[in-house]
């Protein structure tokens, strides 16, 4: 139970976002015994179709599937994942894609899951908890720290304890936070966008590609890549140069550009140009902040704290740990949530600045490095010394992956480990396995992190 002082039992508790940090959060704090309301500016995607082209499928991981293990949801999301064993590249005159395994054990899969799904599974369960009110159509206009209280859309305010800022990279709770100077923080955008596009099913309903895989075409300085749902289609998106982006505006442009660069793929889809012109193009930035909680009064959460590019499938992994993370703070310190708030913010700001840098690098890889001959030497490498030393090395994807060890340190390990296998391909005669047993041992997962959480069907 929570300390009787706190602001967090003597004022209202208020989340605002409702994605999936937001409803996690809600959870969390309903378990802790708090009343919540959950302000979401959007209406509830439960009941109303959510815009097209705006989803990028996510790609659930262990360090998302630890915290959905937690709340007690991982049957409901298991119904609704396909697991995805490695990347399916499709590389330029190759007459059959190849499969890149992402892990040597079975267990190391990737689960493609609908954002929109999963967002309803955890609203579901937050109202169940019987202590989240959740109101639709709330949008954010401003939070007034001296009076507690927020200013929403249409002259209405709210009083508030605490307010959990988890309305995304744009959010106004962190925009109020530097405003009072407690919280600063930059956006560097990239030149490139995406654009998202549905591969259809067959017509018996089955899924015209392996569903069992992510599949990538890797073109160097763009990529397309796809994602099954279990509807039988799939979520495709592709990532590309603004100045390809901006070069795609005609019928013709496109239908020559997926003709030539895609052959594989665009006669999948027929409707490709219609649906090309229809969806926007999203930015790609990465949002690093210093200071996410003002006092006892405000914290960020999920992409208001710590915003990342997709290439790595960890931006909401990130935040639902980060959640955890909040959650277990808050439990230390439930008569102190500034020192909560703190304590939170020392241990996963390195952790996420660390993923931040690695998802811009597996940008690099996944459109270029996986059809390099050097980076596929070194990842057939990698993969064969993580077989041979299972407990001294493992891959930095699998790390990110397949782990719980904090980002930073999986950073680290891969320096360390990318040293030695420079040395090991560049010297036939060195004692690589001597070199490897050096390495330290590898930090136990979390006791939660069991494989066998989700289907690997």
């Amino acid at each position: 139970m929570t300390g009787s002082g706190s602001r967090l039992t003597t004022g209202p508790l208020a989340v605002v976002g409702a994605g999936q940090a937001g409803a996690l959060l809600s959870i969390y704090l309903a378990r802790q015994g708090h009343e919540v309301t959950l302000y979401e500016s959007r209406p509830d995607l439960r009941r109303t179709r959510v815009g097209a082209g705006r989803s990028i499928n996510l790609a659930l991981a262990t360090r998302g599937i630890v915290p959905l293990v937690d709340v007690g949801v991982i049957d409901r999301v298991d119904d609704i994942t396909i697991p995805m064993r490695g990347r399916m590249v499709h590389a330029v005159g190759d007459p059959e894609p190849a499969l890149h395994p992402y892990g040597s054990r079975d267990h190391e899969v990737i689960h493609s899951i609908s954002r929109t799904d999963l967002n309803a599974i955890l609203l579901d369960d937050a109202e169940a908890t019987g202590r989240v009110r959740i109101e639709f159509g709330a949008e954010l206009e401003s939070v007034d720290f001296d009076r507690s209280l927020l200013g929403f859309a249409g002259g209405r305010t709210e009083s508030f304890g605490v307010v959990f800022g988890a309305d995304g990279a744009g959010s106004r709770v962190r925009a109020a936070m530097a405003g009072q100077g407690t919280c600063r923080f930059t956006t560097d955008w990239l030149d490139h966008g995406y654009k998202e596009l549905t591969l259809p099913p067959a017509g018996n309903g089955s899924h015209r590609l392996d569903p069992n895989a992510l599949h990538l075409w890797p073109r160097g300085e763009f990529m397309l890549i796809a994602l099954a749902n279990p509807t039988g289609d799939f979520t495709v998106t592709l990532f590309a140069p603004t100045a390809t982006m901006d070069s795609l505006d005609t019928p013709d442009a496109v239908r020559e550009f997926f003709g030539t660069e895609f052959a594989d793929f665009a006669p999948l889809v027929p409707d490709l140009v219609e649906q090309f012109q229809a969806n926007p193009t999203g930015p790609l930035g990465t949002m690093r902040a210093t200071g996410w909680s003002h006092e006892d009064r405000a914290v960020l959460v999920g992409d208001a704290a710590h915003a990342i590019v997709p290439f790595h499938g960890q931006g909401m992994n990130l935040a639902m740990e980060s959640v955890r993370a909040l959650d277990r703070h808050l439990r230390d310190s439930p008569d102190d949530p500034a020192a909560a708030f703190r304590a939170y913010e020392i241990e996963r700001k390195p952790d996420a600045d660390a993923i931040a840098d690695m998802a811009l690098d597996n940008y690099l890889e996944m459109r270029a490095g996986v059809i390099d001959p050097d980076h596929v030497a070194r990842r057939s490498l990698a993969l064969e010394l993580e077989r041979r030393h299972p407990e001294h090395l493992s891959p930095r994807y699998n790390m990110v992956m397949f782990s719980t060890m904090p980002y930073a340190e999986a950073r680290l390990r891969a320096e360390r480990q990318a040293e030695l296998l420079t040395t090991a391909l560049d010297d036939p005669t060195v004692d690589v396995d001597g070199l490897v047993a050096a390495l330290p041992e590898l930090p136990a997962l979390d006791p939660l992190a069991d494989p066998r959480a989700l289907s690997v069907r």
